[in-house]
């Protein structure tokens, strides 16, 4: 039959057409449970219109109608017929006039002026769509149906789905029955070969002849008291006894020649069977019933197997309810795709997100414009997605990882699993695909690879522990701080091993509580972390190792406390240094000190001594340089000793006019002490100045020797000499100065040494013995 122009397809398909017909709906009368769905329908989506479409192939028909005044129209004005060629959904037009599919529709354009219309499908299991359910209105909605409008509209077009299928039931039903009847009289002769149990019933004689079923299917013997209708009627179940024992008279009695009804026979065992009893009733020339012959017919197993059917019915509903919540709810992506043109094309709402689209076209042109790619950056071939693999070969496909491109969230790490589905025959007919996309899992993965490599490769001690305290991983560089040989050796191990016996106590009451509670104690405490300097046994020496050691808590999603995380580094080379310098700064202190005091002395002795201000200014200046030189020679040294040469070099030093010779030095190597290089210094620079003033280094031509050695090789003692060479003519001082007391007991007073003065006339001579190991002690 040929569609009208503008019409979709399925409207004259002969199978959806067969399926209609099937139904036997089409011109019936009212039913009330139809005009109940609509006038629902209509207040549910306060809409004016609510129809119960069915789309023949020449007509759409209205089972059902409200605020519609028509029973049916021609095809040209039908808007549910574009339902069909969408039977996965809603059809849903907010504005029929400027719709290119219903602008031209009579009534758009004249009365009753439509223009608004959704329509859900009347769909059949086998997939076919009879039409719709729907609901219009004279004004056009821009924002359609609502969720629960529409959600209302689709679970009301399943009610009337399943009232056509229970109409069809007991159609089907009815005319078994009647097809029953009409055969009984055709059957009444086969009692033999029938397990129905027959029987013929004498009303003169009231007896009753059964066949051998009533035994075989009720147990009672025929010669066991079963041959009177009294009997018979006992045999009905009480609740039923008194209205069948009504029902078979009425016919008896009334003139009539059919009895039928349905109750609850006895049998041997005590149990009732449900039974459909049917007689005719035999008459007379003058009318009176003579006779009734009839089969009793068994409805156990026909209950029995109609009960299961609702069971099977009802658990098919609930695993197809499951399966299609499953589907829609599921947190991986789920497509299912049929092999032949009209099955199956879904994708679910997650599969979207992931996919960034739904399922746009069929078969090969849909796979054309996907353009994913292989894991190593192969672009996948239209016909080389797990899908299409699954339902041509059969493939199954576990886990293969793709690269996808979404047009709102970039390139996706999916991984893809399809397998096919079979008939009963074996044959192909869909493939389910699972898509799961793994981007942020591998990201993650990635981000924590990198984050075990840093920890792995740090030189500081990295820990973490459970809840209760016990080692989950310690890092290498950890290990070998506190001396664990391997990672099972640390996971044996609790947090509070690696602490020092005496700082257990701080750490159990004070640290790691805090740190579960996640408290603020102020200074290097801060919300469920500590810092600051601790120390860690190292279980393989024992020793105590200075850390600068952080501990905080780990916590959960929702804030729970999951464990400790420790970063620790090693300070031993710090407290070392600290300790060193602390050392220093004794030293520093001690050695400044005895330097003030020094200073003090020879400036006292100096002002005391001198004859004017301006000498004594000089004379304070040129020994202060001369210590100051000492001091000079012990720091670029080790700090605690100086070379005997270079101390009386830097002493002379000031009091070289340049003249070659002026200073000849002569001796082995000798360490001198701090004490005794600033002493000879000193004693050095006031021997020179004598010289430059009253001896040898008056002159041009004079000079000064100075040589020393070591005598004695059980107790080494220092003999050093001071010999002035080709001066004035000495005369023997008259009165002896600050100089010479500073030259004859300072270096007695510091070294335990001795020292004499004399003056031969050609020139002065100073001699110095100290034991050596005084001369090289320190302060």
């Amino acid at each position: 039959m040929p569609r009208p122009p503008d019409l979709p397809s399925p409207v004259c398909d002969p199978e959806r057409l067969a399926a209609l017909d099937g139904y036997a709906v089409l011109d019936t009368l009212p039913e009330r449970g139809f005009d109940d769905v609509v006038r629902l329908a209509s207040r549910l989506c306060d809409a004016p219109v609510a129809l119960v479409s069915l789309v023949a192939g020449d007509r759409q028909w209205f089972k059902a109608r409200t605020g519609f005044p028509w029973p049916q129209t021609d095809l040209d004005s039908s808007v549910c017929a574009h339902a069909l060629a969408q039977p996965d959904s809603l059809l849903v037009i907010p504005d029929l006039s400027r719709d290119p599919r219903t602008r031209a529709n009579p009534l758009v354009t004249a009365e009753p002026g439509i223009r608004f219309y959704a329509g859900a499908p009347l769909r059949t299991p086998e997939g076919q769509v009879l039409g719709t359910l729907c609901v219009i209105d004279y004004v056009s909605r821009p924002d359609g149906l609502s969720e629960t409008e529409a959600g209302d509209l689709r679970a009301l077009a399943r009610q009337l789905m399943t009232q056509l299928a229970l109409r069809r039931v007991a159609a089907d039903r009815e005319t078994a029955l009647r097809a029953a009847r009409a055969t009984e009289e055709r059957y009444r002769l086969a009692a033999r070969a029938t397990n129905d149990a027959i029987w013929d019933w004498d009303f003169s004689a009231d007896q009753v002849l059964w066949n051998e079923a009533l035994e075989a299917a009720y147990g009672h013997a025929p010669e066991a008291g079963s041959t009177t209708g009294a009997w018979w009627i006992d045999h009905i179940h009480p609740d039923d006894r008194a209205r069948i024992d009504a029902s078979i008279h009425a016919v008896i009695d009334g003139g009539g020649t059919a009895w039928s009804d349905e109750y609850r026979f006895r049998r041997a065992d005590g149990s009732y069977a449900r039974v459909l009893d049917r007689g005719s009733v035999i008459r007379d020339e003058a009318g009176r019933a003579v006779r009734m012959i009839g089969a009793m017919f068994d409805l156990s197993e026909r209950e029995r197997a109609e009960a299961a059917r609702r069971d099977s019915a009802r658990r098919l509903d609930l695993e197809r309810s499951l399966l299609e919540s499953v589907f829609r709810q599921a947190p991986v992506g789920i497509s299912v795709v049929g092999h032949e043109p009209g099955g199956p094309n879904l994708i679910n709402a997650k599969g979207e997100e992931i996919l960034g689209h739904g399922l746009v076209a069929r078969a090969l042109a849909r796979y054309e414009r996907f353009g994913a790619v292989h894991a190593d950056g192969r672009p996948y071939a239209p016909d080389d997605y797990p899908s299409l693999r699954a339902l041509r070969d059969g493939t199954v496909v576990s886990g293969e990882a793709m690269l996808y491109r979404n047009a709102a969230t970039g390139l996706r790490r999916l991984e893809v699993s399809s397998a096919p589905v079979r008939d009963e025959d074996g044959a192909i007919r869909a493939a389910v695909t699972v898509f799961l996309d793994v981007t942020e899992q591998r990201r993650a993965e990635a981000q924590l690879r990198r984050l075990a490599l840093v920890a792995e490769q740090s030189s500081d001690f990295i820990a973490i522990a459970d809840a209760e305290g016990r080692i989950a991983y310690v890092n290498p560089a950890g290990r070998a701080l506190v001396g664990l040989a391997d990672e099972a050796a640390a996971r044996a191990m609790r947090l509070t091993d690696f602490f020092p016996a005496e700082d257990l106590p701080f750490a159990e009451a004070t640290i790691l509580p805090a740190i579960r509670d996640g408290g603020a104690y102020g200074g290097s405490w801060s919300g469920g972390s500590w810092s600051g300097d601790f120390r860690l046994r190292n279980l393989a020496t024992g020793a105590a190792v200075p850390v600068r050691y952080n501990l905080f808590a780990l916590r959960g999603p929702g804030g729970a406390f999951e464990g400790f995380a420790a970063v620790g580094h090693d300070i031993s080379a710090r407290k070392a240094a600290e300790a060193q310098q602390e050392i220093l700064n004794r030293e520093l202190s001690h050695r400044l000190k005895n330097t003030l005091a020094m200073v003090q002395a020879i400036a006292m002795q100096t002002l005391r001594n001198a004859a004017d201000p301006m000498a004594a200014r000089e004379a304070l200046a040129a020994r202060l340089i001369a210590l100051g030189k000492a001091h000079d020679l012990l720091l670029t040294g080790e700090g605690e000793s100086a070379s005997l040469r270079a101390v009386l070099e830097g002493a002379l030093a000031i009091h070289d006019d340049g003249r070659p010779g002026r200073f000849r030095l002569a001796g082995p190597p000798v360490p001198c002490g701090s004490r005794a290089a600033l002493s000879l210094a000193l004693m050095a620079h006031e021997l020179a100045t004598n010289a430059v003033k009253y001896g040898a280094l008056r002159v041009p031509e004079g000079h000064v020797t100075l040589d020393w050695r070591i005598d004695g090789p059980d107790a080494p003692v220092l003999a050093l000499r001071w010999q002035e060479h080709g001066g004035p003519r000495v005369v023997p001082p008259a009165r002896r100065g600050f100089g010479s007391r500073l030259i004859e007991r300072g270096l007695a007073g510091t070294v335990d040494g001795e020292v004499a003065m004399h003056y031969p006339p050609e020139g002065a001579v100073c001699t110095l013995t100290a034991p050596l190991a005084e001369l090289q002690r320190g302060e």
